[in-house]
């Protein structure tokens, strides 16, 4: 009887020592849950931290390549731009010698015989001028090769004109045909080389072309 009560005894130590131990595992299981749950919550946390920076590095990235990218698309137009003026000023100096020829021809009224009015023409471009038109337009203004058409509208007065197939150099007259009265003389004509100029009421020359 003695022996079973020691050996009930020594169970019920036993019990309580493992039920102690499974304790004291249990807590420390759990202290270290929640010690790597926090260290799960940290390092989630840096990472998120981490994604975010790279996220706005990115962003920043992507705003300054946008704006590169437009800038360089600026800079293209602006070089495309510049090129045109560029080659429109090459052109003008290749020109400027042909036009400084061309305003060498002058036209003016001089008088008025049997209702026809007079000119006088005066070819010093030191060439020979052929196709050469002068029309008698009535304007307050300058008026350029752009706005000739505005005088004449088409079904309108027919203007006063004169029509030389070749002018040589020097000095030789015509008359005007026609019944519009216009004061102010303008002229197309080519030169030796066959190109088209214009020349307006104050003497500008407008280079036609070929």
């Amino acid at each position: 009887m003695m022996k079973e009560k020691n050996w009930l005894t020594w169970l019920t130590v036993l019990a309580l020592v493992v039920g102690f131990a499974a304790m004291g595992a249990s807590v420390w299981l759990s202290a270290q849950a929640a010690k790597q749950t926090q260290r799960n919550s940290q390092l989630a946390g840096q990472l998120y931290q981490a994604s975010r920076t790279k996220s706005q590095e990115a962003s920043s990235i992507k705003k300054r390549l946008d704006k590169l990218a437009s800038d360089n698309s600026s800079l293209k137009k602006k070089n495309s731009r510049l090129a045109k003026e560029n080659q429109a000023l090459r052109q003008a100096n290749q020109d400027l010698p042909a036009a400084s020829a061309a305003a060498g021809l002058n036209v003016w009224e001089t008088e008025e015989k049997s209702g026809k009015f007079q000119l006088k023409i005066d070819n010093q471009t030191g060439q020979a001028v052929s196709d050469l038109l002068v029309l008698a337009v009535a304007a307050n203004g300058r008026i350029t090769l752009n706005s000739l058409p505005s005088y004449f509208p088409v079904g309108g007065v027919k203007p006063r004109y004169f029509y030389r197939k070749k002018v040589a150099i020097g000095g030789t007259e015509g008359s005007l045909t026609g019944a519009y009265a216009g004061s102010d003389m303008v002229c197309l004509f080519a030169d030796a080389s066959g190109v088209y100029w214009f020349k307006g009421n104050r003497g500008q020359i407008e280079k036609i072309g070929s």
